[in-house]
Order: C-alpha cells, then structure tokens, then sequence
C-alpha cells in the first residue's frame, strides 16, 4: 500500500472531502428518511464529479432547505404531505442557484392548514393571494390589509375601512385598511 504524504494542503484536502461526504449523507438520509426526497432529486447536491469548490457550495444548499422544512415541522407543525412539495420547491431553487440565506420563497399553504393560528395571533399586515384557472387565462388577485392607514386622512371618514368585529366579538376591535390590491386581468391607473 503507498503511503499518503499528510505535508502540506494534502492533509487538509482530505479532511474537507471526508467532511463534506459526511454532512452530505446526514442531509441525504435525513430527506431521503422523512420521504422529502428522492435520491435521484438529490444527485445533483451529492454528486462527486464537480470539483471541490461546488461541493461546498452544495452543503448550505442542503442546509438551508433542512431549516426550511424543519421549522415548518416544530413551529408550525406541518405535516409530510405539506412538507413534501415544500422541499421540492426548495430542491429545485438550489439547483439552479447559488446559496442565498435571503431568498424569500413563496411556499403554497392552504388556510386549513394554519387556522389554528388564527384565534392567538393579531397581526399588523394580512395579505391572501388567490389564484384560479390555469396558462393564459389564469387569474391571480392580492389582498393586503394592515391596520395602519395609507393615509392619516382615512382615520376620519372609514373609507377602505374593514372591521374583524364580527370574527372576534367581545375582544378589542382592530381595524384593519386595505393596503394594496392587485389583479393580474386588470390593471389600475
């Protein structure tokens, strides 16, 4: 057997290769376990043909889409079928893109799945998109209200005015002004 010469970069180019196959396979068997994944959706993240510079690159791809899927678990308590396409969507951002902690990503929840949250939560800004048909004639409409005013003006004559009143009754009434309104079919001026 030829011995390894551990002088110089060599040493540490084998620690980061046994590093890197380590924490590839931990996220691999974590998706692949949780039935996220499929191995074959994930070869492009475990692939070991592209150069050492990429593998690295890969890891917080990984990470980031576990974080995503694990906080969508324990803080929101979603389950595997809501999860699934999740990490899918995920999967499919980063192999096509760089890491990137800031990218927002617009994961579809349907109402059921967080009406629990409703009866404990007052938020500031509620915003719904609702989307029907589908290609050309596919419609999508925005909704945001918030419970500040566009303008102080509004304060005094209720115009755009919605009240939660009939959802909440006997607790403080918030009220709640349209924000922003957007449909793709019409276009404002």
């Amino acid at each position: 057997m030829e011995a390894v010469s551990l002088t110089g970069i060599t040493s540490v180019q084998m620690l980061l290769k046994i590093g890197l196959d380590k924490m590839k396979k931990d996220y691999v068997s974590f998706f692949i376990g949780q039935e996220l994944a499929t191995l074959t959706s994930l070869d492009c993240f475990i692939s070991t043909s592209v150069d050492l510079q990429e593998q690295v690159h890969c890891v917080p791809k990984l990470h980031h889409t576990l974080e995503i899927m694990v906080s969508c678990t324990v803080l929101l308590q979603f389950k595997h079928e809501s999860l699934f396409p999740w990490t899918q969507i995920c999967i499919k951002y980063y192999r096509e893109n760089p890491p990137d902690e800031k990218h927002v990503f617009q994961l579809p929840v349907s109402s059921a799945l967080v009406k629990k949250f409703y009866p404990d939560s007052h938020p500031e800004v509620w915003k719904v998109d609702i989307s029907s048909g589908h290609g050309p004639k596919e419609v999508k409409t925005t909704w945001q209200v918030s419970t500040n005013p566009p303008v102080e003006h509004m304060m005094s004559n209720n115009t755009g005015l919605l009240s939660d009143s009939t959802v909440n009754a006997g607790i403080e009434e918030k009220m709640y002004f349209i924000a922003v309104v957007k449909c793709s079919q019409v276009h404002f001026r």
